[in-house]
């Protein structure tokens, strides 16, 4: 929505809008220089009055000439006053106009008083009027112009009558005294260009000063107001780590003298002390690399019925359990998102929606809207409350959960799911009506409905399973946790080696053979990386290997290269299945030595 601001300035027909804040500086310049060109006249005029009486006595016309003077230097007076007055939501043309016309009538009377004074033949009286016109037009180039037009209606209609009457003298001499008021004149109007080029260079060059202060500011209050929301966020999660974490350790420290019965249930509500603090990291992560710069969203065709569906089985049992009526409403419709993204801000909203609903219904539904598509999420819940909904969004914050009682959330769904929304180019809008429900809606673009090979790209993949499930060299530097994942691995099926950094894996690679896939972390001791150890297995096996990288980074750039890239802490389910996933695009493929060749281009 553009707003347009100060004195309307736009309105001036001879400016155009990226010029009308220079021009009205300009003008309110002129407006703070004209007391000095009044007083100036009001000095002048009277000098020339009495001079004009000494010379050639006592005159009707020079009294009147004196009066109208000071008469017009009064209107301008007044003039100037109304400006200051009147001038914001005033016509810019108008003020322009009024200055110019009063220095034309201004120029205009001394010039008609220099045509009478140069026509009585008095030498002293003429040597004055021209001294006196000269210093007033060199005078006004600073004070007039501030607005070339209105110097020039003053320094022309001042100076044209004397320079007139000397060309139409008939002597020489007072012809080049015309030429030489000429090029006075010319001079003057030269430089009066040059001055108003300058009074605008020195205007821009204060409002982009103006503009970088301001913009400075904005920067350093984002970077304030960031670093507020980090230290907020970070206590919070501390908060929340705190107390499982407690609770491990109090388990922990008892465990050995617990009786059987006793110590499966403290293990299992370990288990769900770890469950509640993975999920917090991951939620924090997932608000991480929504954030993080560089990270790029690989925008496609998505379609919406597979993600409602896939939604709709993750939240079915949970609003079973409730009672609640959970409904998607079936369609055909794509829109151009990232599917993971566009997921997980369905999933905070969804589940939201289930989680604070007590009884009734939850609807998941697209509507049309001029080449767009609207995702709404309607519920019967609680509603929320008008003051409240500008800080639904802020870290931590859980309206129905102030005292941030364990398995409600964090708090973070909705931040996260903002952040997404605008990494993917959406619109989150949201409506409440306390005591009957709420609306959250995501507008994103539409899409049309890509080939085949695009619709099935994100199918069911499978996963490895059961003895022969392949040979796999895991790398990881951290000890404890290398075991772990061995004998994980091991349980699946798989034939395992594992090295605790590049080169122990490489020196696997050369006496074992190339793996059928490789598991490595990114960040791993010594000169190579994870991502860098995958190229160069591969380059030494002379083929594609299959490769899952996986780290704790919040924005690792997409490596390509078919090489699948998970983000800490990882699911078991999820690294069998994308290890499986991986191993079926690229099948296995024995090593046969490549035949060798003698100088004669035979087999040797």
């Amino acid at each position: 929505m553009a707003v347009t601001a100060g004195g309307n300035p736009g309105r001036d027909p001879s400016i155009r809008p990226s010029q009308a804040g220079e021009a009205e500086e300009l003008v309110e310049l002129l407006a703070r220089q004209m007391p000095i060109v009044i007083g100036a006249v009001l000095v002048v005029a009277p000098t020339a009055a009495y001079v004009h009486g000494l010379r050639l006595g006592p005159s009707t016309l020079a009294s009147s000439w004196l009066v109208a003077a000071v008469v017009l230097a009064a209107f301008r007076a007044l003039f100037v006053a109304a400006y200051w007055r009147y001038r914001q939501g005033s016509n810019l043309w108008f003020w322009r106009a009024g200055f110019m016309l009063g220095s034309l009538a201004s120029g205009g009377l001394f010039g008609w008083f220099g045509w009478v004074v140069t026509g009585s033949g008095d030498g002293p009286l003429m040597l004055f009027i021209i001294m006196m016109l000269v210093g007033l037009t060199a005078g006004s180039v600073a004070s007039l112009s501030a607005d070339r037009q209105v110097y020039a209606a003053f320094a022309l209609s001042a100076m044209g009558p004397i320079i007139v009457r000397f060309g139409l003298a008939p002597d020489e001499t007072n012809r080049w005294m015309a030429v030489l008021g000429l090029v006075f004149l010319i001079t003057h109007l030269g430089y009066s260009m040059l001055q108003n080029r300058t009074m605008r260079d020195l205007i821009r060059l204060r409002n982009q000063e103006k503009a970088f202060s301001r913009e400075l500011a904005e920067a350093r209050d984002r970077a304030e107001r960031s670093s507020t929301e980090k230290t907020r966020l970070l206590l919070a999660a501390g908060h929340d780590l705190r107390q499982p974490l407690y609770a491990i350790r109090l388990l922990l420290d008892t465990l050995d003298a617990a009786g059987t019965d006793i110590r499966a249930q403290r293990i299992a509500t370990i288990g769900e002390s770890v469950k509640t603090i993975s999920d917090l990291l991951e939620r924090m992560l997932e608000a991480a690399r929504a954030g993080a710069k560089g990270f790029e969203p690989r925008l496609a065709p998505v379609e919406l019925d597979g993600i409602f569906r896939q939604v709709g089985v993750e939240f079915a049992a949970e609003a079973a359990a409730k009672s609640i009526d959970l409904g998607f409403v079936g369609t055909s419709r794509w829109v151009l998102a990232e599917p993971v993204l566009l997921t997980q801000i369905l999933r905070n909203f969804v589940g939201n929606a289930v989680r604070y609903t007590a009884n009734g219904r939850v609807l998941v539904g697209v509507r049309p809207r001029k080449g767009r598509l609207v995702i709404q999420v309607w519920d019967t819940g609680p509603g929320i409350e008008e003051a409240d909904l500008p800080r639904i969004f802020e870290p931590f914050h859980q309206l129905a959960n102030p005292a941030r009682q364990a398995g409600r959330g964090h708090g973070l769904g909705l931040t996260i799911a903002k952040s997404m929304a605008e990494i993917i180019g959406g619109d989150i809008a949201v409506r409440s009506w306390p005591g009957k429900g709420s609306l959250f809606a995501l507008d994103l673009p539409a899409a049309g409905r890509p080939g085949v090979a695009a619709a099935t790209r994100h199918a069911t993949i499978p996963e490895a399973s059961g003895p022969g499930a392949g040979r796999v060299l895991l790398v990881e530097d951290h000890d404890p946790l290398r075991e772990i994942l061995r004998e994980m691995l091991a349980g699946w099926g798989y034939t395992v080696e594992v090295a605790a950094d590049a080169m122990a894996a490489l020196a696997l690679v050369d006496a074992g053979g190339a793996p059928d896939i490789l598991v490595s972390d990114l960040r791993l001791p010594g000169a190579m990386d994870g991502l860098m150890l995958i190229r160069e297995v591969r380059a030494r096996a002379g083929r594609h290997i299959p490769a899952v990288l996986v780290t704790a980074d919040p924005a690792v750039p997409d490596p390509g290269e078919a090489i699948r890239v998970l983000q800490k802490p990882v699911a078991a389910g999820t690294l069998r299945t994308v290890m499986g996933a991986a191993l079926s695009d690229c099948p296995r493929v024995r090593e046969v030595p490549s035949p060798r060749h003698d100088g004669s281009g035979r087999n040797a």
